[in-house]
């Protein structure tokens, strides 16, 4: 059985324009979606106890495993930030902590739910502040769209040319 269909044929320039620009549009719709954050209000409060520490930086996510009356779960610093207090915290340790659930954790069946950290109190001191955090995850947003926005505007300009030159070889023919 000879399978031939027209999917399966040599990829144009049109084509390829098609795909890019549409992988830049699903790209743009995950930004969207990940960049919507609740209000400080909105978020969870947890209080419990550290059951481990593991601290960030060169790369590596900072992160606390709290067990607390809603169960055990790992908070993590936004982009793997250390604050100025966290290298204090240790296992054995109270802490309270205003959360947003990781609503973009593809593994949570698996590794559980996880938590970014937008508040941490430890020892009645501020460590993390909200409005701190608001500003660094807005300011890493901002230019991750401008970024995100360029590449949908250099696509749908190749799109264009890509159409445009289609419909010109067709109308000389």
């Amino acid at each position: 059985m000879k399978f031939t269909s027209k999917r399966f044929k040599k990829p144009t320039l049109l084509s390829a324009a098609v795909y890019i620009f549409l992988l830049t549009l699903v790209a743009k719709g995950f930004f969207l979606f990940a960049n919507q954050h609740p209000s400080k209000a909105k978020l969870l409060y947890v209080q419990g106890i550290i059951r481990e520490v593991r601290l960030g930086g060169d790369g590596k996510s900072t992160s606390f495993l709290i067990e607390s009356d809603k169960g055990t779960y790992r908070y993590s610093s936004y982009y793997g930030k250390v604050w100025p207090g966290m290298e204090l915290i240790q296992p054995g340790d109270r802490v309270q902590v205003i959360v947003e659930r990781d609503k973009l954790n593809k593994n949570e069946i698996i590794t559980g739910k996880k938590y970014y950290i937008w508040e941490l109190i430890y020892n009645d001191q501020v460590v993390v502040a909200y409005n701190d955090v608001r500003d660094l995850v807005e300011g890493t947003e901002a230019t991750v769209n401008k970024y995100v926005n360029g590449i949908l505007i250099a696509s749908a300009i190749f799109l264009i040319f890509a159409y445009i030159r289609k419909s010109s070889i067709l109308h000389e023919k």
